[in-house]
C-alpha cells in the first residue's frame, strides 16, 4: 500500500490479538491521522494497549456478529488483523448466532489454522470489508534481506540452512508449522502446535556436539500474509542462544521482527546470527 493510499483511510478497524504489535499499529495510526477502532479478545489482547480515549470493544473469539456490527456501526470499512491468538477448543469459543452460521459453513476447515483464517477472510470480505496487512502501515518491521546484526553464518552453514528452508516450506504446505531446527545437515525437530519457542526447548537435548543448531522460520506457501504473518522478537533470540542454537534464519519480506534494532543488539550480545533470506 502506498503512502497516498494509507492517507485515504480515515478509520481503521484493528482486530487485536496478543503481544505488542497491536500497540505499534495504534501508534502508527496516530502518526497517519487515522482513527483506530479496536476489537479486543477476552483473555488474549493485552489490556495495557487500550485506554479510555480509544474506541474499542471486548469480545469472545466466537462473537462474529458483535465484531461485524461494531465496525459497521462506526462506519469502518478497512481492517487489519494483528497479534497472536491462542486458539481455544470448540467448546470454549462460545459463538454467537453469526459465529454459528460461519462455523456451520466452514465445517472441518476450521480444524486447520489456514482453513480457519481463509474462511474468516472470506466472511469479512463478503460483509464488505477491505483487509490490509500490518506491514501496509508498519513496513519497517518486515524482515529484510541479509544480516540483522554483525554475526554471520560460517561457510559450512549454508547446506544446513538450505535444508531448513526446504523442510520449513514442506511442513508449512501441510499446515503443520512454520519453523524447523536443523544442525549439521540434519533435521532435529519441526514445529507443531506448541509454537516456535517450545520447539527450541524441545530440540535442545537432541542437539549433537560441535556446531550448534539453526532455527529456520518461514511463511507457509499458502499463507495469506494479511491475516497471519509469522513474528519473531528478542525472546526467541535469547531462547535460541540459551538452548544451543547459533543462528536464526527468517523469510525475507514475509515475516515481522518486533523492534528490529533491539533484536539485532540482542543477537550481537549473544553471538548469534540472524539472517533474512529469500526462498527460490
Amino acid at each position: 500500500m502506498s503512502t497516498s493510499s494509507k492517507m485515504n483511510i480515515s478509520r481503521l478497524g484493528i482486530i487485536a490479538g496478543g503481544g505488542d504489535l497491536p500497540a505499534h499499529l495504534i501508534a502508527r495510526c496516530k502518526v497517519l491521522n487515522i482513527e483506530p477502532y479496536i476489537i479486543a479478545f477476552n483473555g488474549q489482547t493485552n489490556s495495557e494497549i487500550l485506554d479510555d480515549e480509544l474506541t474499542h470493544l471486548w469480545v469472545g473469539l466466537g462473537c462474529a456478529g458483535k465484531i461485524i456490527n461494531f465496525f459497521k456501526s462506526h462506519d469502518v470499512h478497512d481492517l487489519v488483523m494483528i497479534g497472536g491468538v491462542h486458539r481455544p477448543s470448540f467448546s470454549e469459543i462460545r459463538p454467537d448466532f453469526k459465529g454459528i452460521q460461519i462455523l456451520s459453513r466452514i465445517g472441518f476447515r476450521a480444524l486447520g489454522d489456514d482453513g480457519l483464517l481463509d474462511a474468516l477472510k472470506n466472511e469479512l470480505e463478503l460483509e464488505g470489508f477491505n483487509l490490509h496487512g500490518f506491514y501496509d502501515f508498519c513496513d519497517k518491521f518486515l524482515v529484510s534481506e541479509g544480516l540483522l546484526g554483525v554475526c554471520s553464518p560460517n561457510q559450512n552453514d549454508q547446506v544446513t540452512i538450505d535444508l531448513g528452508l526446504r523442510i520449513s516450506q514442506e511442513i508449512g504446505a501441510l499446515d503443520i508449522g512454520q519453523s524447523v531446527v536443523v544442525q549439521q545437515g540434519l533435521v532435529i525437530g519441526v514445529e507443531g502446535v506448541e509454537g516456535t519457542d517450545a520447539l527450541i526447548q524441545r530440540c535442545a537435548p537432541l542437539l549433537k556436539k560441535g556446531r550448534g543448531g539453526i532455527l529456520v522460520k518461514t511463511c507457509k506457501p499458502q499463507q495469506d500474509s494479511r491475516l497471519d504473518m509469522p513474528v519473531i522478537g528478542e525472546t526467541t533470540i535469547k531462547m535460541a542462544h540459551d538452548h544451543g542454537l547459533v543462528g536464526v534464519v527468517l523469510h525475507t519480506g514475509k515475516m515481522i521482527v518486533v523492534d528490529p534494532k533491539n533484536v539485532a543488539k540482542c543477537a550481537d550480545q549473544h553471538n548469534i546470527f540472524v539472517l533474512g533470506t529469500s526462498i527460490i
